[in-house]
This record gives structure tokens, C-alpha cells and sequence, in this order.
């Protein structure tokens, strides 16, 4: 979501930070669904192509308002259930020659770096579970947060690495340490970055 206000969209076209804002004022309560939907339902129809969104749980109804405003059937409320179909097994697939290639083209290469990584599970008894195998596995700056804090469908389970110089054995085992992680059924590897 959009910084406050008075922050600028360096980046955003306009027809895009409009969007943005209105979900934004309407998640943080600003306006009601009733006044939001309407304005969003023009921002949409303003913009010159589509917009790549992430519809948290937060403005799930608010996009169902504008599809039933446009006659459009209403979109899907809840959470996605195949949304931990492959556990994020493509992001794992390569991991260990992609972070390699990450670290090792860093800019700051020779000094000590950390990857900072994510998993999101639809119970807390598996985020926990992930979280207790990151502990075990020597992980840092574990944090667990639940659907409603992080808005979203899910448990998410952050961490990172220990601030290393890696090695590309440091970053096999690393990778191996991700994909092993007991996600189950009901989680998924989400994403990292140096």
C-alpha cells in the first residue's frame, strides 16, 4: 500500500498512484466502502492499461464492491486454496545457483552479507514449525507474524542468514536448508533477497 499522503510516487504514473491512494485511504479507514468503490471503479477505468495488484484481505471487499458496481461477477473473497499448491517449489528450484549469482556479483561481495528470506504458512502450527527449523538451523532476526498483522492470508514466517562473506558452500547448504524446511502442505517458500 501507498505511503501516507504527503509522501510522493517517484516512480507511479498518476493514473496508477490515484488507485493506489484510494485503497490506501480506505484500508486506513479514511473512507467508507461506499465512497471508496465508486472512486475506484473510475481510477480503473482511467488508467491506460492493467495494473499489477496485490488484493490483500484488507481490500478484498472493496474490489468485490467495484466488480458488482461494473456487473462483473464478484471476485474471489477469500483466500486462494491452491495457493500453497507447489509450496513455492519453482523459487527453490534454482535457488542455490541464483543466490550464488547474487552474492557474488553484490556490490559489497567481500564484506559479510545476509539474505533475507520468507516463508508464509496457512496454520500457525506449521508457521511455528518453520520457525522453529530456521532457530535450529542457525537463521537470525526470526520474526512470526499473523494473517492480521502482515494483512495478508497467511502466517509469514521472516528471517536471514547470519551477515557472512558466502561461500558457494555457504550458499548450497543455505539453499538446502530452504528447501527442506517443513512446509507441508500448507506452506510455501515465498521469496528472498540479498
Amino acid at each position: 500500500m501507498p505511503p501516507p499522503e504527503d509522501e510522493s510516487f517517484p516512480d507511479t504514473p498518476p493514473e496508477e498512484e490515484a488507485c493506489l491512494r484510494i485503497m490506501f485511504d480506505y484500508q486506513q479507514g479514511r473512507i467508507t466502502l461506499d465512497e471508496a468503490a465508486p472512486r475506484l471503479q473510475a481510477a480503473f477505468r482511467a488508467l491506460p492499461g492493467p495494473i499489477n495488484l496485490t488484493v490483500s484481505p484488507a481490500i478484498r471487499r472493496l474490489f468485490a464492491e467495484v466488480a458488482r458496481l461494473d456487473g462483473r461477477p464478484m471476485p474471489l473473497v477469500g483466500p486462494d486454496p491452491d495457493r500453497h499448491k507447489d509450496g513455492g517449489r519453482f523459487l527453490v528450484h534454482h535457488l542455490a545457483e541464483q543466490a550464488w549469482r547474487a552474492v557474488s556479483k553484490h556490490p559489497r561481495a567481500n564484506q559479510p552479507l545476509r539474505i533475507e528470506f520468507h516463508f508464509a504458512a496457512a496454520t500457525e502450527s506449521t508457521a511455528r514449525s518453520i520457525l522453529a527449523w530456521l532457530q535450529s538451523h542457525g537463521q537470525e532476526r526470526i520474526r512470526l507474524e499473523s494473517p492480521v498483522e502482515a494483512d495478508a492470508d497467511d502466517w509469514m514466517v521472516w528471517a536471514s542468514t547470519p551477515a557472512i562473506q558466502f561461500s558457494r558452500d555457504d550458499i548450497d547448504r543455505w539453499a538446502a536448508m530452504v528447501r527442506d524446511a517443513p512446509i507441508g502442505s500448507d506452506a510455501s517458500f515465498m521469496g528472498w533477497g540479498v
